[in-house]
């Protein structure tokens, strides 16, 4: 696999399996995303929020009592490229990504199996997102430049 084509992108170590069918519709995935944004973005929530909060964390925990191995994975605006032990089959389908340790929650987002190379003992996978639900494709775009922002944020701070 050549060089990763999207510019704006991150790479982490998340919760991640390759289905055949999503978890959730893209109403609720979109969702995700924006509570997920309010989450990670609150300043100091007032009394009430942080009830909330912490309803919202144990619906999440509730609803994922366990998640998948976390594997390596660099997520893009148009693409994913992640680690898997055997080669997703079919070859369109939906990859599940919990992409928060703090509201840790499986979303299925669509994606179209590009190439997938047996490296080192497992396969690196290539895909591209297939997202046709247009609030999930701008909730979820908003998440990869905000892990983006974050990620140069640390790399200039560990170079400093």
């Amino acid at each position: 696999m050549g060089e990763f084509p999207d510019g704006v992108c991150f790479s982490a170590s998340l919760p991640l399996r390759w289905q055949a069918a999503p978890l959730q519709s893209a109403f609720e995935a979109g969702r995700y995303f924006e509570v997920l944004s309010a989450f990670e973005q609150a300043e100091e929530p007032d009394p009430e929020h942080a009830r909330l909060d912490l309803q919202l964390l144990w619906l999440a925990r509730l609803l994922n009592p366990s998640l998948p191995t976390p594997q390596a994975v660099r997520v893009g605006i148009e693409h994913v490229e992640w680690w898997a032990e055997q080669p997703p089959q079919p070859a369109s389908g939906w990859l599940a990504v919990s992409f928060s340790d703090t509201l840790p929650y499986l979303v299925s987002l669509p994606l179209v199996l590009q190439d997938s190379v047996a490296e080192q003992g497992g396969w690196r996978c290539r895909g591209s997102w297939a997202l046709t639900d247009e609030a999930l494709r701008i909730a979820f775009e908003r998440l990869v430049f905000r892990r983006h922002r974050e990620q140069i944020r640390r790399q200039h701070k560990q170079e400093s």
